[in-house]
């Protein structure tokens, strides 16, 4: 066979097994997301405060979701490669941009130094902690700016299996200080730590910087720009209606 049909043919093929955007109302789509309460939650009601938004933003446009919990980078493979179309929760980056459609932001969140209480710490700019053991958690730490800052002078990173064990490790003196989102760090300190140890810390109020969190969607997808902006559309309703602050607030966070 020439190696023009045998372009042709894997062409073909691979149209016919990509996905296509649900037309229909009552229509459903599949996406991945992680453990990230209170915002991504298997366990919370809604799953959490931003799938509650993306559900909402759905179903809205007449789409319905299915939400497919899996550890983030598993996560982000499936929504890349099939057979969801896309992941919930994500900060934008170049590198992921290259697979993905980022929708408008779900939520405005900060991420902040958590300290301990008896350690008087303070900064002003990122070269005030140089010297300093900084936590920061597995598969977040590409996403902070660290590494030339520690590599200048003394200090060094050290990567946390989960968020829960980064803030053991700062409560036992392992570290410094812990890099994390505040809402998350202070999800953690209330429902995963000890009262003695949750009792240890703090956080400072300065931001290392605010991030917005999003839906993807995967390039790989005939009619992504179609899927997101329905979702964009939905969102937009969402936030028009007053009801945003109420799904993004929800109970049980």
């Amino acid at each position: 066979m020439s190696k023009i049909n045998m372009g042709f043919l894997f062409g073909l093929l691979l149209l016919i097994t990509l996905p296509v955007v649900p037309a229909r109302a009552g229509d459903s789509v599949l996406l991945t997301s992680g453990e990230w309460p209170p915002f991504f939650s298997e366990s919370l009601p809604g799953g959490g405060m931003g799938n509650r938004v993306v559900a909402e933003s759905f179903k809205l446009v007449g789409l319905s979701v299915e939400f497919l919990y899996q550890p983030w980078i598993r996560a982000m493979q499936t929504a890349r490669y099939g057979p969801a179309i896309g992941s919930s929760g994500w900060l934008r980056t170049p590198e992921r941009e290259q697979f993905f459609l980022f929708s408008d932001p779900i939520f405005t969140s900060r991420r902040v130094f958590f300290h301990r209480r008896d350690h008087a710490f303070d900064w002003q700019t990122l070269a005030d902690i140089k010297d300093m053991r900084v936590a920061v958690t597995l598969g977040s730490a590409d996403e902070f700016p660290f590494d030339d800052i520690l590599s200048s002078g003394g200090g060094k990173v050290d990567i946390a299996q989960s968020y829960a064990s980064g803030m053991r490790k700062l409560a036992a003196g392992r570290v410094d200080i812990y890099a994390c989102n505040l809402d998350v760090g202070l999800h953690v300190l209330k429902h995963q730590l000890r009262t003695g140890e949750a009792a240890l810390i703090t956080y400072h109020p300065r931001s290392i910087f605010e991030e917005t969190n999003h839906l993807i969607i995967s390039r790989r997808l005939r009619d992504a720009e179609a899927v997101m902006a329905r979702f964009n559309a939905g969102l937009r309703r969402l936030k028009e209606s007053g009801r945003y602050g109420v799904v993004l607030g929800g109970e049980g966070n």
